[in-house]
């Protein structure tokens, strides 16, 4: 069984992301209202996203996005969608 290769611009969720880890904002989910949310605190298509750290009990997630930091529960990260 041949699997298929794993490119340096992968596609995933921010919840994935490890830390210290970049990527680029490719697209969102979720509802009207809630991508609106998204869109209004920064998370644009083509945006440069860090992943910073996770809290003690691993939620929320914490993303430095143009100069400012960022948290989003893990449910709202998976909506999100990034490029390594």
């Amino acid at each position: 069984m041949i699997k298929p290769m794993q490119t340096a611009q992968s596609e995933m969720t921010l919840d994935k992301l490890l830390a210290e880890m970049n990527a680029v904002v490719t697209g969102l989910e979720g509802s009207p209202v809630f991508r609106r949310r998204l869109l209004e605190v920064g998370f644009v298509e083509g945006s440069q996203v860090r992943f910073l750290m996770a809290t003690p009990f691993g939620d929320p997630l914490v993303f430095s996005l143009r100069g400012a930091s960022i948290a989003l529960r893990k449910s709202e990260a998976r909506c999100v969608k990034v490029r390594l």
